[in-house]
């Protein structure tokens, strides 16, 4: 058994007849963007995806033992223009996106239980195409990519106040580290 996968999913995943669905949520900051593989609207876990149909692909999604950013491409294609205007007026690298699998009942075409977490990440950087269909391409980090982001503060009053205004622990920062202690004399 896979990890962490619900006997319900395990169940539809090894049925001779599957009907799988890719949900995709982007967290940016003017709302979520959720998407999922087939059509019509889907609910699940408070939230309801916009069915796109077949909306693009999934690019390999790799673990590996270096612990490294194996980012994943999700290509969207024949959507909104609407979409398009908010990827491209609004600052959305270093937000989370995550995939999602589910499975639908091929008689009543619900979800048979909880989609399972595929991927989840940081979005980078996309590439939006416009000919007969627009297509956007978002390459999507894993969380591994924020190890290589350098965590830069200083230990002195100025960037404790900009962190902790009015905290005074580090008030005598910058006097410390001139002064000269003289240890075992009297």
């Amino acid at each position: 058994m896979s990890r962490g996968v619900s006997v319900n999913n395990l169940a539809a995943m090894e049925a001779d007849c599957i009907c799988p669905v890719i949900f995709v949520k982007l967290e940016l900051d003017s709302g979520d963007i959720l998407v999922h593989s087939r059509t019509g609207d889907i609910t699940w876990g408070g939230d309801t995806y916009l069915g796109m149909g077949q909306f693009g692909e999934i690019g390999l999604v790799r673990e590996d033992t270096e612990l490294g950013r194996n980012p994943v491409d999700l290509t969207l294609s024949g959507i909104d223009e609407a979409l398009i205007s908010i990827l491209l007026g609004e600052y959305y690298q270093g937000r989370e996106a995550t995939v999602y699998i589910g499975f639908l009942n091929l008689v009543t075409f619900q979800l048979v239980d909880t989609p399972e977490y595929l991927y989840g990440g940081l979005i980078d950087n996309s590439t939006i195409t416009r000919d007969q269909n627009a297509t956007i391409t978002l390459r999507v980090e894993n969380e591994e990519a924020r190890w290589d982001t350098p965590n830069v503060r200083r230990f002195n009053n100025a960037d404790q106040q900009l962190r902790y205004p009015g905290d005074k622990g580090l008030e005598y920062m910058e006097q410390m580290a001139e002064k000269q202690l003289n240890w075992g004399r009297g």
